[in-house]
């Protein structure tokens, strides 16, 4: 039996949710098409006004938009879309999210105890994969939909706790369970 001890905080929610947002095709060709496709088209325009209407101020102002456009939109989406995550949850939702949590594997599956003392189960047949990040390792688990996941942010885990062995443990039973 492999043990961890860690703390969920608000900015962990959002992190899971843009770490969802970034592997979401529509999300991403939004993203491309503002950063990429609407720059091009003002840069052909500033083109246009350079060479055929021969307004070089406007021409100049057209390329700065263009670079504008491509740098700040991406920015202000990532903003607007932590924003909406943070509106998403409710009071109850953030304070039953958050908090200290001791997570460990035993032979029917993962049981997760917070700082009340209350557990959770999540059975082996429920925990769909692992993906591990630089700042986090999130545990994929089927019990509303393929998006809920237990959050590990790695700044918060006790010292002396060994996330290594803990996420080779947990991969070595869902092995066991394909």
């Amino acid at each position: 039996m492999t043990e961890i001890h860690y703390e969920v905080r608000e900015k962990d929610l959002i992190a899971f949710n843009e770490h969802l947002l970034a592997s979401n095709e529509r999300v991403q060709k939004v993203i491309n098409r503002h950063q990429a496709l609407v720059p091009a088209i003002i840069g052909v325009i500033a083109l246009i006004l350079f060479f055929v209407l021969k307004d070089i101020p406007s021409a100049i102002y057209a390329i700065l938009l263009s670079m504008a456009w491509g740098l700040g939109v991406p920015f202000f989406l990532k903003l607007s879309m932590r924003k909406q995550i943070r509106q998403s949850y409710t009071e109850a939702e953030k304070a039953n999210l958050q908090g200290r949590y001791i997570l460990h594997t035993d032979g029917d599956g993962l049981v997760e105890v917070n700082a009340e003392g209350e557990s959770s189960k999540v059975s082996w047949k429920n925990v769909l994969r692992t993906e591990v990040e630089k700042k986090y390792v999130f545990i994929f688990v089927a019990i509303n939909s393929g998006n809920t996941a237990l959050i590990i942010p790695r700044d918060t885990l006790a010292k002396g706790d060994n996330l290594h062995e803990f996420v080779k443990a947990v991969d070595e039973y869902i092995e066991k369970q394909g």
